[in-house]
């Protein structure tokens, strides 16, 4: 298979990224209005929109999948998601928030309410459990759950150490700071054990849902 390149591309708070092998998967697609980000970011890497074989949302807070609707009736690519997220996406609406600190919670306050009104009747077209393998997608690697920030938090796992991981881990200011796990966490117990996963896979760079890649030796779990 092709070498895999990774693209990021800042959609004003979260990012979204090309995954470049023999075909494109795309992940994670900012908030609703920014699907022309993302399409002119294939044309400046010369992505075609029939290269393209996967959209994959790493878990179903709207500032991750917000724009996979207008996005999805430009590119003709299946929507794949974790099926304990999946319902969030299909109905437009936030995944549930549970702040860790006060901060976090005044954030709630609006987050909470989040909505996506143009969906278009477009939903999920793969609902995972487990693993989903990338080859048959045109791209050496694999989907694996790592919840923790959501229950259906999941991430993508490619050769040579690197990871795209969604909010399972931030910096402590967004964009800067030190790594740390998300200030929402649905489950700490799960976020460890898919810690552990990263760890067991010998992840040394990450790729966030927010800001620049991190290097697994920065971050601090406590």
């Amino acid at each position: 298979m092709a070498e895999i390149r990774i693209v990021r591309i800042p959609l004003r708070f979260a990012n979204s990224y090309l995954v470049i092998g023999e075909r494109t998967i795309i992940v994670d697609s900012g908030d609703p209005g920014f699907s022309q980000g993302i399409l002119k970011a294939m044309e400046k890497n010369e992505v075609k929109k029939t290269d393209i074989s996967l959209i994959f949302i790493t878990h179903g807070h709207v500032d991750h999948y917000g724009s996979v609707f207008e996005l999805r009736r430009k590119i003709e690519a299946p929507i794949a998601i974790h099926r304990l997220d999946a319902l969030y996406l299909n109905q437009g609406v936030q995944a549930p928030l549970y702040p860790l600190n006060s901060i976090a919670g005044a954030i709630k306050l609006v987050g909470k309410h989040l909505k996506v009104k143009k969906r278009y009747g477009i939903e999920a077209d793969i609902e995972f459990k487990q693993k989903l393998e990338l080859e048959e997608f045109g791209v050496k690697g694999l989907i694996l759950p790592t919840p923790g920030h959501t229950l259906g938090s999941a991430s993508l796992f490619l050769p040579n150490g690197r990871a795209i991981t969604g909010d399972l881990i931030v910096r402590q200011y967004l964009f800067r700071g030190k790594p740390r796990c998300a200030p929402f966490l649905h489950d700490r117990s799960k976020f460890i054990k898919s810690m552990n996963i990263l760890k067991g896979r010998g992840v040394k760079t990450i790729y966030p849902g927010h800001g620049a890649p991190i290097n697994t030796s920065d971050i601090i779990t406590s």
